[in-house]
């Protein structure tokens, strides 16, 4: 049974789901809602709780764009809005994080490099990404102070509409277009109200786990918006219990896709050790990733399908990012 990450539990709780899942009794990850394991999850790195998500403030960044409110995950302050999408019909959040330098007036009249992030589980209602879960943030504004990373903005919509819609961030006949509203909808939106470099060289995307499957796919169903994918502990066959076979769904699969791919993309593909179909998934992909796209995988020693380890790759995550994606630019 393939394993869905949670956001983080405590240790005891996490080896406890492990060991359900060699009895192949563990729940679907998926089904489990953020902060599952109460107030210590949060402490361990897992959403903020309601109460660390107060809004401190409601602004816009373009006189006819989204009204965003601030918010603060316990790490550093977010910008939520509720985006009606016009392409898809569809209504989500999405979150965003600009870096220290967005509003820094040396950089004032320059676009930055932008990450669209997809979180592990069900993504309904949270994005792991906002909060203390991966630290990413904190990485990104330290090494980007000291040069060692580029100011990206994070782009970290959620994933579907509700934990029991499995769409797997793909339009799939007779539900909601949520494929389109991630690969459409949220683009045109950040390219609107934020200083966000073309796409192309200057876009990124990631996810872990079941938010892998999303950023490998919607970078291959947009060739040319993407210069670069990670994927930590993916898949690129969709898992869903919602009706998919069809040809036409068959056909947006990562697998079906990569081989034929027109474009060029950097992919970094992340695995554990310690988690063998998760190596499997990687190093099977890697071989269907065509020039001149390039892919490495990367094996972490004693790595685990767990949101600890998702969070140790940040480091090489975004050195990654820094080295195949443009950085900030005048307009």
């Amino acid at each position: 049974m393939r394993f869905r990450a949670l956001p983080a539990l405590p240790a005891l709780l996490a080896a406890t789901v492990l060991v359900a899942g060699c009895s192949g009794t563990a729940p679907d990850h998926r089904t489990m809602p953020p902060g599952a394991g109460g107030s210590s999850a949060t402490a361990a790195g897992g959403p903020a709780s309601p109460s660390s998500q107060t809004p401190t403030a409601t602004r816009t960044h373009t006189p006819d764009g989204q009204q965003f409110v601030t918010k603060n995950f316990g790490a550093e302050n977010v910008l939520e809005t509720t985006l009606q999408g016009a392409a898809s019909g569809v209504t989500m959040k999405v979150w965003v994080w600009t870096p220290p330098q967005y509003d820094d007036p040396a950089y004032v009249h320059k676009d930055f490099p932008v990450l669209f992030l997809y979180p592990g589980g069900d993504g309904a209602t949270y994005n792991n990404w906002t909060d203390r879960s991966y630290s990413a943030q904190e990485v990104v504004d330290s090494g980007s102070r000291d040069g060692s990373v580029l100011p990206f903005v994070f782009v970290m919509p959620e994933m579907q509409v509700s934990k029991d819609v499995d769409t797997e961030c793909t339009d799939i006949p007779g539900q909601p277009k949520v494929g389109t509203f991630l690969d459409t909808d949220v683009p045109a939106m950040v390219q609107h109200d934020f200083r966000v470099l073309p796409p192309g060289k200057g876009w990124g995307t990631a996810g872990a786990s079941s938010g892998a499957y999303c950023a490998a796919a919607i970078a291959l169903r947009k060739p040319g918006e993407y210069g670069a994918v990670v994927s930590i502990a993916g898949y690129f066959d969709m898992e869903t219990k919602l009706p998919h076979k069809d040809a036409a769904t068959l056909a947006q699969y990562p697998t079906a896709l990569a081989p034929t791919f027109p474009g060029t993309l950097a992919w970094l593909l992340v695995a554990g050790t310690d988690s063998p179909e998760d190596v499997t998934q990687a190093q099977r992909f890697s071989g269907l990733v065509k020039s001149p796209s390039t892919a490495q995988v990367s094996l972490q020693d004693g790595g685990k399908h767990l949101t600890t380890s998702f969070k140790a790759a940040m480091p090489e995550v975004f050195a990654f990012f820094s080295k195949h994606l443009s950085g900030p630019r005048p307009q």
